[in-house]
């Protein structure tokens, strides 16, 4: 059975869009965000309350957590748990590298807290040797999130092709005594993406641009403007100028190495791709012009400076439509396209 799961992206990932996908058959899932703090938690449960009311009890609660922020605190440690037993989430998904370890939790992590809960947990990684670690955590799925995905990820050069991290991760588990699920994540935007990541043994995918172009997604109608008017992945690039700048001034930071992330080429990207100049240009007199232009360019939702995260399959994406209208299209051009490649065996293969 084919497997769509909506990226947990914070800004994009609320009630209505995750319902939705639940509804055309996927997994659809709320963004924690940085859980460190009782605000962040009490947006969160603000959107399981109208997702529970718009499910009606009967699709899974599915939420995605960001681990660098959650686990690095006490604080995150217990909002964490606060979430797992009050809402009962069926499955939670954990992002960013190893989980971190705690003086409450020393001999345990965020994993076999979340089993000791009855949720399924799945985790997303962007290496090998990250896969490794997740394997060993005894998670229930793993997605393999490629460098031509959207939003954060490992920076560039350490990271790998969505395909080619994919087909590793599928041999990976394959050799286990329990093979699990392989979710391929990075520049997935149509059925044809779909059937080349089934073809390696992939059990299904993430979308996360391309329901970002939706009508139920949160966020600003600029940016998803954006997105549609976009022609071609070149106009993706992954960067590390828009994490160096908010890292400057920003008591929650992201950590080496997925202080990365993939997004629309603009003035920003132009001018600050350069990480070693714009570092020297935030430690100088600049550097309180450039933040200015940054909250002020983020403020206005101004998609000619601000951060408008992308992935490199949104050349693919022409219009923004509804979540369920865009899963099940997606399913079908995938079915269509296996169909295809089918023809191309001989005539043997077929009859076999």
């Amino acid at each position: 059975m084919l497997l769509f799961l909506e990226l947990p992206s914070t800004g994009v990932a609320g009630a209505h869009l995750a319902a939705e996908t639940c509804r055309a058959g996927g997994l659809g899932f709320l963004a924690a965000g940085h859980l460190n703090s009782k605000e962040a938690l009490h947006a969160l449960e603000n959107e399981i309350v109208k997702f529970k009311e718009l499910s009606n009890g009967k699709y899974p609660l599915c939420i995605g957590f960001i681990s660098h922020s959650t686990f690095g605190s006490q604080l995150g440690w217990d909002l964490f748990e606060n979430v797992l037993e009050s809402h009962e989430p069926d499955v939670v998904q954990f992002f960013a590298g190893a989980l971190h370890s705690s003086a409450r939790h020393r001999n345990t992590d965020a994993v076999k807290i979340a089993h000791s809960f009855g949720c399924k947990v799945i985790m997303q990684v962007s290496t090998v040797d990250d896969a490794e670690r997740a394997f060993e955590y005894g998670v229930n799925a793993i997605c393999a999130q490629g460098t031509e995905a959207g939003g954060h990820g490992i920076r560039l050069e350490l990271g790998s092709g969505t395909l080619s991290l994919t087909a590793k991760l599928v041999d990976m588990s394959a050799k286990r005594a329990r093979p699990i699920p392989i979710l391929a994540a990075g520049g997935i935007t149509c059925g044809k993406d779909v059937a080349a990541a089934l073809a390696l043994g992939a059990d299904g995918v993430v979308l996360g641009t391309r329901l970002w172009a939706s009508t139920e997604a949160e966020g600003p109608q600029k940016y998803k403007d954006a997105l549609v008017a976009t022609k071609s992945g070149d106009d993706v690039i992954r960067t590390r100028a828009f994490d160096t700048i908010s890292n400057s001034f920003r008591p929650t930071k992201w950590p080496v190495p997925y202080d990365s992330s993939g997004v629309l080429r603009n003035k920003t990207t132009k001018e600050w791709d350069d990480v070693g100049k714009l570092e020297k240009a935030l430690a100088s007199l600049e550097g309180a012009n450039i933040v200015r232009a940054f909250k002020m360019a983020t403020a206005d939702k101004d998609p000619a400076y601000a951060c408008i995260y992308s992935g490199k399959g949104v050349g693919k994406i022409d219009s923004i439509d509804p979540a369920y209208d865009i899963i099940t299209r997606i399913e079908q051009e995938a079915i269509e396209a296996i169909k295809d490649a089918q023809t191309l065996l001989p005539d043997n293969c077929n009859s076999a």
